[in-house]
C-alpha cells in the first residue's frame, strides 16, 4: 500500500509493548490516552480487511498521513481524532503493530520479512 510507510526496519524480536493475536495486535501505550471517550493505556487493532485499505485510499488521494490516521482509527475502532491525539511515541508503536500484524510469519515466532518486500 503506498499511503503506509514503513519508518524502519522490524526487529525480530516483539517489543514488551506490543502483543500479537491471529487477529488483534495490543499495543501498550507509554502513557494513557483517551479513546472513544475514555482513558485508556492499550490500544487494540483488529486485522485489517482489503475494504479498510480501499475505504483509507479513498479518504483522502494526496494526503498519506491522513490515510493512516483513518485506517489506524477504523482497526482500533476509535474516532481519526482520538489517534491524532497520540503522542507521537504511541503513534510509531501503533504504525509498527499495524506492520507487524499484517507482515507473514515464518512459523518460527519471528517475522520472515518486511510486508514492503514483495511490493
Amino acid at each position: 500500500m503506498k499511503f503506509i510507510k514503513e519508518q524502519k526496519p522490524m526487529t525480530k524480536k516483539t517489543p514488551d509493548w506490543l502483543s500479537i493475536g491471529p487477529d488483534a495486535a495490543t499495543v501498550k501505550l507509554s502513557r494513557p490516552t483517551v479513546l472513544n471517550g475514555v482513558k485508556q493505556d492499550t490500544l487494540v487493532l483488529r486485522t485489517p480487511t482489503v475494504g479498510d485499505l480501499r475505504a483509507a485510499a479513498k479518504r483522502s488521494k494526496d494526503d498519506t498521513e491522513e490515510q493512516d490516521i483513518f485506517l489506524f482509527a477504523a482497526l482500533a475502532e476509535c474516532a481519526p481524532g482520538d489517534i491524532e491525539r497520540l503522542c507521537v511515541r504511541d503513534y510509531n508503536r501503533v504504525k509498527e503493530s499495524y506492520f507487524r500484524l499484517v507482515s507473514e510469519d515464518d512459523g518460527s515466532g519471528t517475522e520472515a520479512g518486511s510486508p514492503a518486500a514483495g511490493d
